[in-house]
């Protein structure tokens, strides 16, 4: 077993700061983008109500063939939508403007979501159709997109010189990994208590 010098065990830690650091950068600019963007859909829905009223017809359209599935169908559908999607947003991060596009064009239809169906159904209703799953779900789309949001702009970095291919290549190895070990793992137990949980709560509020 080898044991590292104080020195080099200092040195580890302060690297391994740095860095925690730099992601933290990077899931702050997203959450802040996602917020305004939501905030965004939100007043778009309260001075458009009739556009906005038809947006969401369009979108139970678009998802109403769900309705004649299993509920195990239901939550394949919902872990492997999510979690495609949030290995998508890593990996064409390098491409710099998708993840923050993504969790801009998401914030703001929920926002919108979240307006007309507290119209019908009230802010209680909302909540308990958000919360039980969107408080995991929601902040590893963040996570994923501050991920990719890095690594795009690592590759800017790689086309001024600043570091090398090498160093964009582990960054993409690293991201995979934290997906694989936190992010997929979440997002299927995020679907779980979208499928089988948050239809209870909702069934429990409304009655």
């Amino acid at each position: 077993m080898q044991l590292n010098s104080p020195g080099e065990s200092g040195e580890y830690e302060c690297r391994e700061y740095r860095e925690y650091r730099e992601y933290g950068k990077y899931i702050v600019a997203i959450t802040l983008i996602f917020a305004a963007s939501l905030i965004a859909g939100y007043c778009y829905a309260v001075l458009n109500p009739t556009e906005s009223a038809r947006f969401m017809e369009e979108i139970r359209a678009e998802f109403g063939w769900l309705v004649d599935l299993s509920p195990l169908q239901i939550f394949l559908v919902i872990f492997l939508n999510n979690a495609i999607k949030a290995l998508l947003v890593i990996i064409f991060g390098l491409l710099i403007v998708i993840p923050a596009g993504f969790v801009a064009y998401n914030g703001w239809v929920l926002g919108i979501v979240i307006c007309e169906e507290a119209r019908t159904s009230g802010y209680l209703s909302v909540v308990a159709g958000i919360l039980p799953h969107g408080i995991i779900e929601l902040p590893m789309i963040i996570v994923s997109a501050a991920l990719g949001t890095r690594l795009g702009v690592m590759a800017f970095s790689r086309m001024n010189g600043t570091i090398s291919s090498k160093d964009i290549l582990s960054e993409i190895k690293r991201s995979v990994n934290f997906y694989l070990r936190w992010i997929l793992p979440l997002l299927f137990i995020a679907a779980l208590i979208e499928t089988f949980i948050t239809p209870v709560v909702l069934h429990l509020i409304r009655g």
